[in-house]
């Protein structure tokens, strides 16, 4: 089964999933919790929720060694392009990648600095990520006791492991990863020995700066923060009344799960499916869930079709101009 097939698949599956979810909640509860925020509310929260990709943005253009700080708004640029196409594209979060790498090479920003970027800067979102699971799986340990017999905190506690082992294998395959991609790639590809050496010679640069690796780590979780404090207001908008701990909790939990859910598009179907099955535990009611992750299907929308309706404008322009 080819790569294209699989994510097809994983789509199906994920769509099948919201639905099945979306009928067993109720649709008309589910209505009115959604028109419970109204449009002035959800175009706040969308406002809110954009910003993100400011110090998202900014941490790629960290681990990025010798572009001046005039590029951070072609980093934060193409990280909203990355995640705008992972989230609404049919292709899962591969393509995501690519077209951010597109965005900062018509930038002016050279290949093997872009590419060896992304890849730090994966490395450090992962880290991130890490971290705030980490936190959410030791705020769910101590909330009550009484949650274990649910089967939810051995299910995070595995999702806290099987992410370290991901980051471990990530970091651990990155250079000969590189290395491998060249030598396939070669058949059709010029000089890509030449290319994979430069990524290679970038990555080992941004590895070599300390102080940028840190500097986009602690950018990327305060982003998981900040996004966390985007669904709290969300929930407050559907008249949920959860502490910003509690809503952090969730959010680390329902993340590690989309995260583990790369091969479907933003996470589809299992994002709702989460949020539904841990919901219960921080006394939040199936229907504020599933429209607390509708919300955010809307709003990626919301700013995803925009950014990528003028990509590819911008695009269409210069392949016009190169004819």
């Amino acid at each position: 089964m080819t790569r294209w097939r699989t994510g097809a698949v994983a789509l199906l599956v994920g769509l099948a999933l919201a639905v099945g979810l979306a009928l067993h909640v109720g649709l008309p509860a589910l209505r009115q919790a959604v028109g419970h925020v109204g449009v002035g509310r959800f175009l706040l929260y969308s406002l809110y929720s954009a910003l993100v990709f400011v110090p998202l943005g900014v941490a790629w253009w960290a681990v990025a060694p010798g572009e001046p700080a005039r590029r951070c708004g072609n980093f934060v640029w193409a990280r909203l392009l990355r995640e705008a196409a992972s989230d609404i594209l049919p292709f899962s979060q591969v393509g995501g990648l690519l077209v951010g790498i597109r965005a900062l090479r018509h930038a002016g920003i050279g290949e093997a600095m872009a590419v060896g970027s992304l890849v730090i800067d994966l490395t450090a979102e992962m880290a991130a990520q890490l971290v705030y699971t980490l936190f959410g799986v030791a705020m769910l340990a101590t909330a009550a006791p009484a949650m274990d017999h649910t089967g939810v905190l051995p299910a995070a506690v595995i999702a806290l492991v099987a992410g370290l082992a991901l980051l471990l294998v990530f970091v651990a395959v990155q250079q000969r990863g590189i290395d491998v991609a060249g030598r396939v790639l070669s058949r059709w590809l010029e000089n890509i020995s030449s290319r994979a050496t430069a990524v290679r010679a970038a990555i080992g640069d941004a590895r070599g700066r300390p102080g940028r690796l840190a500097a986009s780590f602690l950018l990327h979780a305060f982003a998981w923060l900040f996004s966390g404090v985007g669904s709290w207001i969300a929930l407050t908008f559907l008249g949920a009344n959860l502490s910003i701990w509690q809503v952090l909790t969730l959010e680390s939990l329902v993340g590690a799960v989309r995260s583990a859910a790369f091969m479907t598009p933003g996470g589809l179907g299992f994002q709702e499916g989460a949020y539904v099955l841990a919901a219960p535990l921080f006394g939040l009611d199936a229907e504020s869930a599933l429209a607390l992750s509708l919300l955010k299907r809307a709003r990626d929308l919301v700013i995803g079709v925009p950014a990528l309706l003028i990509w590819q404008a911008t695009e269409g322009h210069r392949l016009a101009l190169s004819k």
